[in-house]
């Protein structure tokens, strides 16, 4: 359960823009999703050795309140903070499937 005062960090998500010129040409890039309140850290040691063994690249964990909009977060998708691009890896976690809180499983660094 989330407790006031965990997410201490303001978020955006932003997914890859789907707009096109004049000739149907994608132009690239990012829509902005939504901008939340969220909890940001680096993986412990235990999880990065998880992290490695699966070879996801994964560097920190992401929480934000559940949101149906967020729950549909897909891996091309980002996440900004301050400056700092964090890439999905994979989809949300639902903890317990209580739709309370998402758990994004992130790695930093520019976006592909």
């Amino acid at each position: 359960m989330l407790k006031a005062g965990q997410l201490t960090n303001r978020i955006r998500f932003e997914r890859p823009s789907a707009a096109v010129d004049k000739y149907g040409d994608p132009i690239g890039g990012w829509d902005l999703v939504t901008t939340v309140w969220a909890a940001i850290r680096p993986m412990g040691s235990n999880e990065r050795m998880a992290a490695l063994q699966m070879q996801s690249g994964q560097t920190h964990v992401v929480t934000t309140r559940y949101s149906p909009a967020l729950a549909a977060a897909r891996g091309e998708w980002h996440i900004v903070f301050k400056g700092r691009v964090f890439q999905l890896v994979g989809q949300p976690r639902n903890p317990n499937e209580a739709n309370v809180e998402l758990v994004f499983d992130c790695t930093e660094g520019p976006s592909p």
